[in-house]
């Protein structure tokens, strides 16, 4: 698969707001900081996404129009960028609103064929992780975590923390991606259009 174009296309609070666009859609989810607009960016080899010094930048859901190429056809999809949560001491009050906010978005949304947690390489899954965890495999979303910053660890430490995760999370995928380096893009765009296609 290769992105020939990208570009922003709305800010939305709920799946009202979406429902026009009929394209099948991979939702970019996870705490703040942890590179996920950065992870977007290096998939669409462009600035899309903005990315924030700031942990919380991304207060809306920013959906992103997606053509890409494959097999000598043109195909468009929707790339749909969620406000990271969990940054600071964020309480469970927090929590439950960014929770109520993707519930809103997610249930029933027909045109979701992948979500993508993005998550640090160099933490373990706490208490709110599981909570996440839970929720996703309760609503039966196919996701798959992709360890960002994978560059910030050794090689043999990055792919032991890929292991030790696909172990916890059994039958989903766990990716090693760094958007500094480049590495992972191929396997997650060929996951991507599994998942769209």
């Amino acid at each position: 698969m290769r992105i020939v174009d990208a570009g922003f296309l709305r800010s939305v609070t709920g799946i009202d707001q979406r429902k026009a666009i009929g394209l099948p859609e991979v939702c970019f989810i996870g705490r703040s900081n942890v590179g996920k607009s950065s992870l977007l960016n290096t998939l669409a080899s462009r600035k899309i996404a903005r990315v924030g010094a700031t942990p919380g930048a991304t207060r809306l859901i920013n959906l992103y129009r997606i053509g890409c190429e494959w097999e000598g056809g043109r195909h468009e999809a929707l790339f749909s960028d969620f406000p990271g949560f969990g940054f600071s001491k964020v309480s469970k009050v927090v929590y439950r609103s960014w929770q109520s906010m993707i519930e809103g978005y997610m249930k029933g949304n027909q045109w979701i064929r992948l979500v993508l947690w993005a998550f640090d390489i160099r933490r373990d899954f706490d208490e709110l992780d599981h909570m996440l965890l839970e929720w996703l495999e309760e609503n039966s979303l196919a996701f798959s975590l992709v360890l960002t910053k994978s560059d910030k660890e050794a090689r043999g430490r990055a792919v032991q923390a890929r292991q030790d995760f696909q172990r916890k999370l059994a039958s989903h995928d766990v990716f090693l991606f760094s958007s500094k380096a480049g590495d992972g893009r191929k396997e997650l765009l060929a996951h991507i259009r599994r998942s769209i296609g």
